[in-house]
């Protein structure tokens, strides 16, 4: 699926942790070819689990497969904006309204004229709804589940009677992300992945009716065949073909993926007007490698043309050595990836505001960024990116500061009556220290923080107890509210960002504690105006109250790091991921 529909995938707890390694993979003639000729050479950080976009969700997987499928739109990731790709243009809306409220939204679309599939065959708005019923067979599990319950929002399809590549799909309740769930996802080619028909008698508009869907599953044996038939190898791995610039030529596990350039390909004459129509190599190859340290042999002999992730040391040390920067571009860009110190506002402990800004005071984020990121990260004060139009770009970052972070404590009633060297105070008739749990993970940066929050906090007499525990259990506090800090992070989104699952005080991850009726009536409304410079106020106001109330503790923005060959052109970065598209790589002159 696109990029759309992984970060908000991603926007989940998910703990630090450094990366893995393993021994080289063996090296493949074909390889040397990258410092010769338009092939692209690109690591992978492990080999793909499928190729099928509607059944794999791993950023790995639909970093290759985003070369051979397209969606309806999508954002180009150099310029940010949403474009149209299989779509003839971006789709016309009509609201619903009953009784002077906005109940559903109708996008019509047309599919480009002379867009084709592999065999020439057109691609169909057929095709569109095909894919549809793919998702929502509910005998589909695994990945197809999640994509289920974001495309669920479809309430009805109807396909232009005159016209085979016009369609209006229907988002109904009205959803404010629903352009993006309507047409975000890839299409897939219906004479590939049903050959046999065996979708084409269950109507779409059965299957996105909630109560009509289970009848069919207890009734329509083809959807349970058909389930098990595309979760089989032939369609994760070999039937693997889409509208996009690339076809697959060749996948050898834990070797190399190769995707060859279409001729002729029809999207070809668009690259002028639309930049995610680029496609310039003849080939790219993906080599699989978990280590860092055979990735970086095949830098130094020029066998490997675009490397992501890098640790921050060994990036530090590319920088250095003269053979590899003569060679390669050693990029930085600031990724959607978020850090943050998660707080427990229901904790007796923690359910003054004033507390939680002293220890956003006692977060030494210079000393984290300079001795644990190694100077690659940037301090946080929102959950929004400060790209984006509705971030609140004013808000500064909280300043370490002990002296603030005392008074602070102070005012919210924490001093040393029993001069222990660690605050106190009265809570509910009982002496309470300020001692908190900080939860960390194994073989992640997070102690390495956790030791400088630590030590910074004991001036301030807060004394911060770092437990070390499995992720599983982890998770188990956090979800049941039970923890006090935990560090985590997330994926931000370059689509507008629904805040009800995290901080809405009914949403199902709230886990901090967040919120009451004021801001609540903000998320509610920022997910119910139709209208955008509205909703971007409402966004700038509960970023003030967050930031206020500090549910959070913001760390930092991370930072990808990044080697590309200078014997490209146009070979940039972004903050989406994949930071780069090899497609969009030009061989020089």
């Amino acid at each position: 699926m696109t990029r759309i529909f992984r970060y908000f995938l991603f926007l989940t707890f998910c703990t630090l942790s450094l990366f893995s390694c393993r021994t080289d993979p063996a090296k493949s003639e074909t390889t040397s070819v990258a410092a010769t000729e338009a092939v692209v050479t690109s690591r992978l950080r492990a080999d793909p689990t499928s190729l099928n976009p509607m059944m794999t969700y791993q950023g790995i997987d639909l970093k290759v497969a985003n070369n051979i499928f397209q969606t309806m739109i999508e954002y180009d990731p150099y310029d940010l904006k949403m474009k149209p790709i299989l779509a003839k243009a971006m789709p016309t809306v009509s609201y619903i309204e009953e009784d002077g409220k906005v109940v559903g939204t109708t996008y019509g679309y047309e599919i480009k004229p002379d867009a084709k599939w592999e065999n020439g065959q057109p691609v169909l708005a057929s095709d569109y709804i095909f894919t549809l019923k793919l998702v929502m067979n509910p005998k589909m599990g695994g990945p197809t589940t999640a994509y289920r319950s974001l495309l669920q929002v479809i309430s009805d399809v109807t396909v232009d009677s005159e016209n085979p590549k016009k369609f209006s799909v229907t988002v109904s309740p009205y959803n404010f992300k629903g352009k993006y769930y309507a047409g975000g996802f890839q299409i897939l080619p219906e004479y590939i992945y049903d050959p046999n028909g065996q979708l084409s008698d269950v109507a779409i508009n059965d299957l996105l009716n909630p109560e009509k869907a289970e009848e069919l599953a207890n009734s329509v044996a083809a959807l349970q065949t058909y389930a098990d038939e595309l979760n089989t190898p032939e369609y994760n791995r070999e039937k693997i073909s889409g509208s996009g610039p690339y076809m697959l030529k060749e996948w050898i596990t834990n070797e190399r993926i190769t995707l060859e350039k279409k001729k002729n390909w029809w999207g070809d004459k668009y690259t002028k007007e639309n930049g995610m129509f680029e496609a310039y190599p003849r080939q790219i190859i993906y080599r699989p490698i978990l280590d860092a340290a055979p990735a970086v042999a095949m830098l130094q002999n020029g066998t490997l043309d675009a490397i992501y992730q890098l640790p921050n040391s060994t990036f530090l040390e590319l920088k250095d050595d003269p053979n590899i920067t003569k060679n390669y571009n050693l990029l930085n860009p600031e990724t959607l990836l978020m850090a943050y110190l998660g707080i427990n506002s229901n904790n007796p402990k923690l359910n003054d505001k004033r507390v939680r800004q002293a220890l956003a005071h006692l977060m030494d984020m210079d000393q984290v960024i300079k001795s644990v990121k190694l100077g690659m990260g940037s301090k946080l004060s929102s959950v929004i990116p400060s790209e984006l139009p509705y971030a609140a770009k004013d808000l500064k970052p909280y300043d370490f500061n002990v002296e603030k972070a005392s008074k602070l404590l102070t005012e919210a009633g924490w001093k040393d009556s029993n001069n222990n060297g660690t605050v106190d105070k009265i809570i509910n008739g009982k002496l309470v220290e300020m001692k908190l749990e900080y939860l960390i993970s194994p073989g992640s940066v997070s102690s390495d923080i956790a030791v400088i929050f630590k030590n910074a906090a004991k001036k301030a007499g807060v004394e911060i107890d770092v437990q070390q525990g499995e992720r599983g259990e982890n998770t188990k506090k956090i979800r049941g509210k039970t923890f006090e800090l935990a560090p985590a992070a997330f994926g931000a989104d370059l689509d507008y960002y629904d805040l009800f699952d995290y901080w809405h005080t009914t949403g199902p991850r709230n886990y901090f504690g967040f919120g009451n009726t004021k801001t609540d009536a903000i998320i509610d409304e920022i997910r119910a105006t139709t209208d955008d410079n509205r909703r971007n106020q409402l966004y700038l106001e509960i970023q003030e109250i967050m930031y206020e109330e500090v549910p959070i503790i913001f760390m930092y923005g991370t930072q990808d790091c990044v080697a590309i060959n200078k014997r490209f052109d146009n070979a940039k970065v972004s903050i989406a991921n994949p930071v780069y598209t090899e497609r969009r790589f030009i061989l020089k002159e």
